[in-house]
């Protein structure tokens, strides 16, 4: 790695840099040029400096050594924003028209994928005021060769997820095969839930609302499943080595693109020819009533101008590098944790149908906002995801029924709910 990142280093710092844009509202020519004499400093609002250097900082600053960039929690020249934030910040009048500078013919704005930018043009009624070099989204990973020995026909895009657990059936237990690996059978739920558009709580009215026909079908249909052994539960961190599905135990799991880095090419690297898993991905299940939309599609990081900023050129130039291709380009040589929106440089050296993650993002989801859980106290998800998973162990081993646990989840959560509300309220002197 040490290598490979100096090699770029020396490759771009050689690179002549010109910064040309129009402003439309100013009517002035901004330019930015690289030259010995100028110097500029500009921040970013980042956590902290190592990581931001480590993924962003270093790089730039081969490129543009005469701009120093410093990461501060104040108020920067560059934001980092959630798509919630952008949200807020775009009511505020915080952020810089980007329409005035993508006008140089070195950024490709054509090169981003159009349905990520089309969903920030869209919140910003049609201009945008910032670009995000990466987003997310999941699919079904699944084994060929385990459904090619039991001559079971390969998960396709736009099943349900009522499907994919049948599918999941038809593996043999008797083999020590399973249809399906999970992390936890919570998981699988808050999995199916996004897909019917349900919601464990009522965030305007502070409510649990868990103790409906709708997640009881969808937990009558997990636990169905779980009986007849179609799922393997396993938890771990989020970078096991030795899953049910790395393993070749399982034939199945749902996860998020991380999956590649953290888990597949991570064993792959490890193994190396010792490494036999002929794996491929369908898209993400979707909702019967709508198998071309998937739920799972965000955008976790936007980079954005203040319009505040006293060096909007060199800000600029730091917001398109990032989102650029030569950026696009380095990062394209080795895995990345999110899926780059310039998609001609996502890493694929297995040829695999790794286009399932971006192609065709019609994600209705992706265009609520859902600002309004920041109420939700940051402690709760932790403590009710327990609860829950509580509450389905003892459905699936019969201690309690569904409608018991259902009633249980809705008492247990509401009332830490409204404990850590109350606790949040005295925190904060109100």
């Amino acid at each position: 790695m040490g290598k490979r990142l100096t090699t770029w280093l020396a490759v771009i710092i050689v690179m002549s840099v010109f910064f040309t844009a129009c402003s439309s509202s100013s009517k002035e020519t901004i330019q930015y040029e690289v030259d010995p004499q100028v110097k500029a400093t500009i921040t970013v609002g980042y956590g902290d400096q190592g990581t931001f250097d480590f993924f962003y900082g270093n790089l730039f600053r081969a490129k543009y050594p005469n701009i120093d960039v410093k990461v501060t929690q104040d108020e920067p020249d560059v934001f980092v924003l959630s798509l919630e934030k952008y949200d807020e910040y775009l009511d505020e009048g915080k952020l810089y028209d980007l329409n005035n500078v993508i006008t140089d013919d070195s950024f490709k704005l054509e090169g981003m994928n159009q349905d990520v930018i089309d969903i920030l043009r869209q919140r910003g009624r049609g201009k945008l005021y910032g670009l995000p070099p990466y987003f997310n989204n999941q699919a079904l990973f699944y084994n060929k060769d385990l459904f090619d020995k039991y001559n079971i026909p390969y998960p396709t895009d736009g099943m349900t997820w009522e499907e994919v657990l049948q599918l999941a059936k038809r593996f043999p237990i008797d083999d020590g095969v399973s249809g399906l690996y999970t992390r936890s059978l919570g998981d699988l739920l808050s999995n199916m839930e996004q897909t019917k558009n349900l919601e464990k709580i009522n965030a305007k009215d502070m409510k649990v609302t868990m103790n409906s026909d709708s997640y009881k079908e969808l937990i009558e249909t997990i636990l169905d499943a779980n009986k007849s052994q179609a799922l393997n539960v396993f938890f771990h961190d989020g970078f096991a080595k030795n899953d049910p599905f790395i393993t070749g135990k399982s034939a199945m799991t749902f996860e998020y693109y991380t999956y590649l880095n953290n888990n597949i090419y991570w064993v792959k690297q490890e193994q190396g020819d010792n490494f036999h898993l002929n794996w491929d991905v369908a898209a993400a299940p979707v909702d019967e009533s709508n198998r071309e939309a998937s739920p799972y599609f965000f955008i976790p990081t936007i980079f954005a101008v203040n319009t505040k900023s006293q060096n909007v050129q060199a800000a600029w130039e730091f917001v398109k590098f990032i989102n650029g291709e030569e950026f696009a380009k380095i990062n394209s040589r080795t895995t990345t944790n999110s899926i780059p929106t310039r998609t001609d440089y996502v890493y694929n050296p297995d040829g695999k149908r790794i286009e399932v993650f971006y192609s065709n993002l019609k994600m209705n989801r992706a265009l609520v906002s859902h600002s309004y859980y920041d109420n939700i106290p940051i402690n709760f998800g932790g403590v009710f995801y327990n609860i829950v998973e509580s509450e389905l162990k003892a459905a699936a081993v019969g201690a309690k029924s569904i409608d018991e646990a259902l009633v249980s989840i809705e008492e247990r959560g509401q009332e830490q709910l409204d404990k850590q509300l109350a606790e949040k309220s005295n925190a904060e002197g109100k």
